[in-house]
């Protein structure tokens, strides 16, 4: 419920608001990321835990993680996009469509104990979220020019909902038994966070910044996951 409370405020507050007044409150998303972390261990830990709290948990996850990313695409896209090509905002549903889609999948699943068929939507959410703080921190726009700036942000909603509904393999944080063997990938993510922390604050242009790459190298290392997957499969 705090998830959800999370999400409902963020679509209240940024629904009127322009990307660069935005301020601080796209971050509600990583608050909302911490409560859907934590609500596994309470339920457990309260005695609670059950079917009733699986359908919860995804439907805040459509709102938090679904929802506000199409606000903040369709705001992205306004605010870049000419006139003559302004019909294109409307593709920010695609967000919460492909959101939806993967977390009724989830629920109905029994092969997602471990890792993941398609990105998580927390994942998704907080991509959006660093996104939309590193932009009102850099002025991206202004650094690589409006019409540049809403192809980047088309080609990443593109991506961002793709992998979501994809059938792609992207690694977990509950590891499996075999020690370091069994979950090299997730390991390698891991020790390769405080890398890209001091790296990130010494060559990137601000400290969002080195939050959207994490989440991008996230990605890339899910796609070798994934091929590691499918050779052990066959």
């Amino acid at each position: 419920m705090a998830n959800l409370v999370c999400g409902a405020i963020a679509v209240i507050v940024l629904s009127d608001c322009t990307v660069s007044s935005m301020g601080y409150w796209p971050a509600l998303l990583f608050l909302a990321a911490f409560f859907d972390l934590l609500d596994g261990a309470v339920a457990r830990a309260l005695g609670v835990s059950g079917e009733m709290g699986k359908q919860l948990d995804s439907l805040a996850d459509v709102v938090s993680f679904g929802l506000v990313p199409s606000l903040l695409v369709y705001r992205l896209l306004e605010e870049s996009l000419p006139p003559s090509l302004m019909w294109m905002r409307w593709i920010s549903m695609f967000q919460v469509c492909t959101a939806a889609y993967r977390l009724a999948r989830f629920n109905i699943s029994t092969d997602q104990t471990t890792d993941f068929r398609g990105m998580p939507s927390p994942a998704h959410g907080l991509f959006w979220a660093a996104l939309v703080l590193s932009f009102t921190e850099l002025d991206w726009p202004q650094a690589i020019g409006w019409t540049n700036w809403s192809i980047v942000v088309v080609l990443l909603s593109a991506l961002t909902g793709w992998l979501m509904v994809s059938n792609l393999r992207m690694f977990g944080f509950k590891f499996k038994p075999g020690g370091f063997r069994a979950n090299t990938i997730p390991y390698i993510y891991i020790g390769s966070l405080p890398v890209l922390a001091i790296g990130g604050l010494w060559l990137l242009p601000g400290v969002l910044t080195t939050v959207v790459v994490a989440l991008l190298w996230y990605i890339v290392l899910s796609m070798v996951y994934a091929m590691q997957h499918r050779t052990s499969q066959s």
